[in-house]
């Protein structure tokens, strides 16, 4: 449990600093990469996410991020909307929204409005629930966050996250394999035919990342989060593989992470 703890930490620091780099060096020079800045960083905060409701037994940790559960929670809905700009501004060439890209927005506007009433609820009350759940992990199961909890299973309200970063992943994959059908790239990727590699490489890790993210998610409220739940197991392994992929691989691409020829 504790090496997952060090790597929770370890990548959400990392996946941090990688946003920051990528959206120094390159923003001005290829506005695509704010998208792939922003998709790492909000990406990084769910692991910290992850990291202060499942291992930190901080009480006040849990206390902050629970009174500030919808501005926290709410950038997490934007992981898939970053992936695909990103995707589509790299395969356009052309990096600007569009009018009806407002539609991606709705999941985070939605969860903004049934959360935030939660963020009113007196500190003590915060302090009891976050004391709660760092006695017991389990309190995840009766835990209301916010006024959808009322009406579907808490195991659906935490599945809808990862879900749609699994939409938005197998958009972004159908929309890749129909460029490379249409036999198109060399018009985009003329000299960097390198991107054909970290194209794919981000997308698989990913998809191994989200897919391994649900399991975990519907095994830990089966088992009620016990002891068990915890041990190393080949999904927690195949999870960190996908992560690990995820933060690393940019570091050998040098023209994606700081923008060299």
């Amino acid at each position: 449990m504790l090496l997952i703890q060090i790597m929770l930490i370890f990548f959400s620091i990392l996946g941090i600093l990688l946003s920051v780099i990528l959206i120094s060096f390159n923003v001005k020079k290829n506005k695509s990469t704010l998208y792939l800045g922003l998709f790492f960083l909000f990406l990084s905060l769910y692991s910290l996410y992850q990291y202060i409701l499942l291992y930190s037994k901080s009480v006040t940790l849990v206390s902050i991020f629970l009174v500030n559960f919808a501005i926290i929670s709410a950038p997490l809905y934007l992981i898939g909307p970053m992936l695909y700009w990103y995707y589509r501004s790299v395969l356009k060439d052309d990096s600007r929204l569009k009018r009806r890209d407002i539609w991606h927005l709705l999941p985070m506007a939605i969860f903004l409005i049934i959360a935030f009433p939660q963020t009113l609820v007196p500190w003590q009350e915060k302090v009891e629930a976050a004391n709660a759940l760092v006695q017991d992990t389990n309190f995840l199961l009766e835990f209301k966050s916010n006024i959808l909890a009322n009406y579907i299973p808490v195991t659906i309200e935490y599945l809808i996250r990862p879900f749609l970063v699994l939409g938005y992943t197998f958009w972004s994959v159908g929309m890749y394999i129909n460029y490379l059908k249409k036999g198109n790239e060399t018009a985009v990727f003329s000299g960097q035919l390198f991107m054909k590699k970290w194209l794919s490489i981000l997308l698989a890790f990913l998809l191994i990342l989200v897919i391994t993210q649900i399991y975990l998610i519907i095994q830990g409220f089966k088992m009620e989060f016990s002891d068990y739940y915890f041990h190393i197991n080949l999904l927690r392994i195949l999870s960190a593989i996908g992560l690990t992929g995820l933060l690393i691989t940019p570091f050998f691409f040098p023209s994606i992470l700081y923008g060299l020829p």
